[in-house]
């Protein structure tokens, strides 16, 4: 089974940061950037960038080189991003919400890193690493003395633009090489898709080195808009929701758990700023749409969500639903839709066979937006990308790992990991399976489950729980569950949350859950 986005003709550069530089030679009055008190114009972020590209060219930066940036959201932040590209360099989210022993390890994988650029307050985080430092609010009048015009720099679209780490299974983490054309069509059909220009703010609110938060940061220059920086290193609802209030933010780009954290921030105020934002873009994790619904219903709401899926290996984001009509949704898995623009879904058996209509296979996506692999990858690494013979010729694929189908009307249905299978007494079950048979339940708002070894070694499923209403008893709900699901499906124990703690990407921490459960 096979999904084929619409085929958009490009120009022949694809090079983002080139767009934001025609932004500034046209409108170079327009505020480009804004962080607490501070805004930027076009021209001024533009002159900042070009004088730091050219202090990083000076060092020897160039086409190939990796540069790793651990900044706080301040205009350096854009400063050096903007400035890397414009080198020719491809930068690198280094989060200074990370410990520096979680930084150290990911600098560690990269034998193309010669620079990190840091700040006074950062430096600590990732002093001793790989790479010589750049200390940005330091170099002063260094920086003054240099051009304010665009640096030449002459690259290709296969070049890469930045490097984003996602979690490996065996602990280490894997850096994923984005190319230029794909990170320049997925901002494209953004712009194109919804309608995205000069009026289309946005606010970041996701941890640095989460991939939603490079198109986050990038997406409103792309447009021509401005971009609200959040003024603090570690997510702050009430401040998100004022900056939101403040400058009519119009699109947010961010996990389920933080769109939920902003929903009950608005409804505690009893005030409407979030229903008046244009788009929020959602994707990094399951969407729970009974947390979502009644906001989204009320009368007057504006804003368009969209569910999205896709994976850091494919620039981010492979398909995109519009979410509406929500009582289609109850009791069933919510669509993440077709796919974005130069983008093929392929739903593959083990022997990459297509799989007939409607049956699950797994999500495999070709086109613009796959990536160029890992850095100093593994062969296992290596092996999830590549090369299908079609009737057109070879394209490059790559296997995501993630299950899913084809619904009737022609969107994909994400169903859960081809390795998130686990044995019960001897019987094999999809984790996302059992949450979503709990998750039905009408006493229950959501739900984490997980699989845990017993003192005798051997699994047993825990269902952490958010009730939709006060008083949940887990003994009755066990009871339930027994109508709707296999024995050996419904977890053994229940632990009822407020809420689920979040990692700094804003999504759901399993982790901290299944220590809970070991502890």
């Amino acid at each position: 089974m096979s999904l084929i986005g619409r085929r958009l003709a490009l120009p022949p550069d694809l090079l983002v940061h080139r767009v934001f530089e025609t932004h500034a030679r046209q409108h170079p009055d327009r505020p480009a950037l804004t962080c607490g008190a501070e805004e930027l114009s076009y021209a001024e972020l533009n002159a900042r960038a070009n004088r730091f590209a050219h202090h990083l060219i000076a060092l020897g930066a160039g086409r190939g080189s990796v540069i790793g940036v651990c900044l706080d959201r301040t205009p350096e932040l854009m400063v050096a991003i903007l400035g890397t590209m414009k080198a020719g360099a491809a930068y690198v989210p280094l989060d200074p919400t990370y410990p520096a022993e979680r930084l150290h390890l990911m600098v560690s994988q990269l034998d193309e890193i010669k620079l990190n650029v840091v700040s006074a307050d950062t430096r600590a985080l990732v002093a001793g690493a790989p790479g010589d430092l750049v200390v940005i609010d330091e170099l002063g009048g260094q920086l003054d003395a240099l051009p304010v015009t665009d640096p030449v720099v002459d690259l290709s679209n296969d070049d890469l633009c930045y490097v984003v780490f996602t979690s490996g299974s065996t602990g280490t983490p894997k850096a994923t090489a984005v190319r230029h054309e794909g990170w320049y069509n997925l901002l494209e059909w953004l712009r194109v898709e919804y309608g995205l220009g000069s009026g289309s703010s946005g606010l970041t609110v996701s941890s640095f080195g989460f991939d939603i938060s490079q198109r986050g940061l990038m997406a409103p220059l792309f447009c021509g808009a401005t971009l609200h920086l959040l003024p603090s290193r570690i997510f702050d609802p009430g401040m998100a929701y004022r900056l939101i209030e403040t400058h009519g933010v119009r699109q947010l780009h961010c996990a389920p758990s933080t769109l939920y954290v902003l929903i009950e921030h608005e409804q505690a105020l009893g005030t409407d700023a979030l229903t008046r934002v244009g788009h929020v873009f959602i994707g990094g994790e399951p969407l729970t749409v009974s947390r979502v619904e009644d906001w989204a219903g009320r009368e007057g709401n504006s804003c368009v969500l969209l569910h999205q899926y896709g994976v850091a290996e494919c620039t981010d984001v492979a398909t995109s639903h519009v979410l509406a009509d929500y009582a289609r949704y109850r009791g069933t898995a919510t669509p993440v839709g077709e796919p974005v623009y130069n983008t093929e879904i392929h739903l593959l058996d083990e022997e990459s066979n297509e799989v007939p209509d409607g049956e699950t296979g797994e999500i495999c996506i070709s086109g613009l937006s796959v990536s160029a692999g890992y850095l100093n990858a593994s062969p296992a690494d290596t092996r999830r990308f590549t090369d299908r013979a079609t009737g057109d010729g070879t394209v490059r694929t790559y296997r995501t790992g993630d299950r899913g189908y084809v619904t009737p009307d022609g969107e994909l249905v994400v169903v859960g990991r081809v390795d998130a299978q686990v044995k019960i007494r001897g019987m094999r079950m999809d984790l996302g399976d059992v949450e979503h048979g709990v998750r039905s339940h009408p006493l229950v708002d959501d739900v984490v489950v997980l699989a845990v070894p017993d003192d005798s070694g051997e699994l047993r499923l825990v269902g952490f729980v958010l009730p939709a209403a006060d008083g949940l008893d887990t003994r009755a709900l066990y009871r339930d569950l027994l109508g709707t699901l296999p024995r050996n499906m419904v977890p053994q124990d229940f632990t009822v949350l407020d809420a689920f703690p979040l990692n700094p990407n804003g999504k759901t921490d399993r982790r901290a859950l299944a220590a809970l459960a070991a502890g």
